[in-house]
This record gives structure tokens, C-alpha cells and sequence, in this order.
């Protein structure tokens, strides 16, 4: 993982830890911008419910993970990550976790934030309107219901038929509306609200 992270452009290793305490010491010493962390730094135990990181690294940790599951996914979401980059993923998908988590955001690829957003299948699917969505305007729920489906802003844009300027104008009005971080927390939402496809919204 060294060497990998000292290829990313504009990225500095600062420091290392083989085990949590370490984790905690170094990045209470050191107060790294991002702390990547492989898999057994973030869930020492396994996948247990609860295993929530320490105060000390909580807001700014990207998740390497060695094996790329649905239990882990869960797992390291519900631990407080901000970023989870499967080991297998190209150079770019770790360059882009450490730049939106060292700006205060969050970062999952978009194979994996499909894949959360459609493996949480057994999350009852709502008949009424939450409440959330009547904050927005219609084409800001086709944003949302996209950003959570794993659309890239390109993507976005091509299936709207507008621009990425636009679209991206549209989702910054959506995280201020709703006071999310990032698109990791909307798609989050999108879930928890047991949301369906983007198709189920009115077309504008």
C-alpha cells in the first residue's frame, strides 16, 4: 500500500501503523489531512454492528480493503469511513478518495455505490413522499435519485440532456438543501429513505 500511495500525485506518507493503537497515536502526532487504513485497521474484530472508529481518525479515513464485500461495505460505512476504495481499483479511484476526504467530503467508486444503493433491497420501499424530497425541486429528486443510483455527473448530465455545469450546479443545491457532506451521504440517503429507481420521479 506504500507503494501505491507514494505514486498518487500531491500525496505525502506522513507516517504508517500496523494495528489500531498505533493508528490512533500516529494520527494524534502526525494529523495527516487522510488516514487510509486497511481493512483489519478499520474492523479489528471482523464485522462486528458496531465497531466505530476512533474519535481521532473518524472524519478523514479512506478504508482500503483487501476483499471487496457487501458485509464489508456495511461494515466500514457503519464504522465512520469516508472513503472506501477496493484494493483492486485503479490508481485514479485512490486519488480521487484522498483528494474529496482531505476537502472534507467522502468518496466511494461508482461500481460500489451502485451496488450499496441496489443490494439494500430488504429496506421497506416508501408509497408516500418523504418529506426531504419536498425541499427539492423535481429536476433536484431526479439529481438525488441519480447521484444515488452511482451516476457520474457525466452520466448525469447525458441522461437529463443538459450540462455537466448545470448538473453540477443541481447537486451542490441538493447537499445545501438537505445539509449532506457529499454524494456518499446522499446516496446514503437515498437508501435510508427506501427510495426506488430514478424512474419513479416525475419527468421534467
Amino acid at each position: 500500500m506504500f507503494v501505491l500511495l507514494s505514486e498518487i500525485a500531491n500525496a505525502e506518507v506522513v507516517g504508517t501503523a500496523v494495528d489500531r493503537k498505533e493508528l490512533v497515536h500516529q494520527s494524534t502526532r502526525l494529523s495527516p489531512d487522510v488516514v487510509v487504513a486497511g481493512t483489519s485497521l478499520v474492523l479489528p474484530d471482523g464485522l462486528p454492528a458496531l465497531s466505530r472508529l476512533p474519535e481521532a481518525v473518524s472524519g478523514n479515513t479512506v478504508m482500503a480493503a483487501e476483499r471487496d464485500t457487501d458485509e464489508l461495505l456495511s461494515a466500514a460505512l457503519a464504522a465512520g469511513v469516508h472513503g472506501y476504495v477496493p484494493l483492486s481499483s485503479p490508481r485514479e479511484d485512490f486519488d480521487a478518495a484522498i483528494q474529496a476526504v482531505a476537502a472534507g467530503g467522502g468518496f466511494l467508486p461508482t461500481h460500489v455505490t451502485r451496488r450499496l444503493v441496489r443490494n439494500f433491497h430488504l429496506v421497506p420501499r416508501r408509497t408516500d413522499r418523504p418529506a426531504e424530497l419536498e425541499l427539492l425541486s423535481e429536476r433536484e429528486q431526479q439529481v438525488l435519485l441519480l447521484v444515488g443510483d452511482g451516476r457520474s455527473n457525466r452520466e448525469i448530465a447525458r441522461t437529463l440532456r443538459v450540462s455537466e455545469a448545470t448538473v453540477k450546479s443541481h447537486v451542490s443545491r441538493v447537499l445545501a438543501k438537505l445539509e449532506l457532506r457529499d454524494r456518499v451521504h446522499a446516496a446514503q440517503l437515498v437508501w435510508r429513505l427506501g427510495l426506488g429507481s430514478p424512474s419513479l420521479l416525475p419527468q421534467t
